[in-house]
């Protein structure tokens, strides 16, 4: 049954709510008693914003929607206000917005400071320093390696038109780059031409990826919480502790190793009603470099041949002949590692397989 984690109040103090958009910020101020006070638009600037800011007298508070302007525009108002007068939602969860039949930017930053008002903005986490620094790198290389497939599909699919095969699987590797090298300076055409076209954009975007992987190790190397997950949990190697890490935040926001399951979106939904149970498919709510980086942790354990590793992954090869479901098995691994992140960060415990996966470690049977 869902509980909630602190009581809902009303906010003793005026609000302010911010419909912010690229060229274009539409707000709605409120009073303490929860009446208009003004409407209105201005340009979707620092400047603008600022001079708003100077006509509002402490202590108020503000919200705006999470967005392509969320940086800018939080770390401007947390400068002047402070970060505990400061309010950033999650879009998903807003249905007064969402499902509106009057949905325009008035009503959306009217609805932004009701909510406020009344103690139920549903909030989002918002990075800062170091922490945003790694964030931004991570998903910057997950973009370099989407590119880095698309450029090898099309280069596989030219080579597949042309009748070549390359002499080895992967084809940035030493004897695949050469040959493709030396096709495209023995053979003439269009399709030449865009064999080269793919190296030559590969290697760019390889190099991309060295130096996004460079700047990620050097922001790790501060953040103590990367270098524990990279110690200490199955499955989790340099990559992918530190996109765990930039994702999830600060492990300590999160009240049960459950809640952080359900952040994660690995948990199945559930649509029960008049005594029926229907569970569904799992929420994909939250990050998806996350679900994805811990579902390639338990890939890894899947992978390994010793340890605690060895242990999750019978845990998922267990779990898979039961379900009868390789995919459904490893969202639940992936699961289990989420709940046993959490109790090594809450409790100090060190990874043990008997608790989150029900098994007893190789070693000690």
């Amino acid at each position: 049954m869902k509980k909630l984690v602190r009581p809902v109040r009303k906010v003793n103090a005026e609000v302010v709510g911010l419909d912010v958009h690229q060229n274009l910020i539409v707000f709605t101020w409120m009073n303490r008693q929860g009446e208009d006070l003004e409407q209105g638009n201005l340009p979707g600037t620092k400047a603008a914003l600022t001079e708003l800011l100077d006509r509002l007298e402490a202590p108020v508070h503000v919200s705006f929607e999470a967005g392509r302007c969320t940086f800018w525009v939080y770390d401007l108002l947390v400068e002047r206000l402070g970060s505990e007068f400061v309010h950033v939602a999650q879009p998903k969860k807003i249905r007064a917005i969402a499902n509106s039949t009057q949905k325009n930017d008035f009503n959306d930053s009217w609805w932004l400071a009701y909510l406020t008002y009344e103690g139920r903005l549903p909030e989002c986490y918002v990075p800062t320093g170091a922490m945003r620094e790694l964030r931004i790198a991570v998903r910057e290389r997950f973009e370099v390696v989407k590119l880095t497939t698309r450029a090898k599909v099309r280069l596989r699919s030219h080579l597949a038109q042309m009748g070549v095969r390359v002499p080895t699987r992967k084809i940035d590797s030493i004897a695949g780059w050469n040959a493709l090298v030396d096709l495209t300076e023995s053979r003439d055409g269009v399709q030449s031409q865009a064999v080269a076209h793919y190296l030559a954009l590969l290697e760019h975007l390889l190099r991309s990826l060295e130096q996004w992987e460079a700047v990620i190790e050097e922001l790790a190397k501060d953040l103590p919480v990367v270098q524990t997950l990279r110690k200490e949990m199955p499955g989790v190697g340099r990559v992918l502790s530190a996109v765990i890490a930039a994702e999830l935040g600060p492990i300590e926001r999160f009240h049960s190793p459950k809640k952080m399951g359900r952040y994660t979106g690995l948990t199945p939904s559930d649509r029960s009603s008049a005594g029926r149970h229907a569970p569904g498919s799992i929420t994909r709510e939250g990050s998806s470099h996350l679900r994805w980086a811990l579902t390639q942790a338990a890939m890894g354990c899947l992978r390994a041949r010793s340890g605690p590793g060895l242990a999750a992954g019978n845990w998922i090869r267990a779990k898979e002949r039961r379900m009868g479901c390789k995919g459904k098995a490893r969202v639940a691994g992936a699961r289990k590692l989420v709940e046993s992140i959490w109790r090594l960060f809450h409790w100090g415990e060190c990874f043990d397989a008997a608790k989150p996966f029900g098994g007893i470690p190789p070693e000690i049977r």
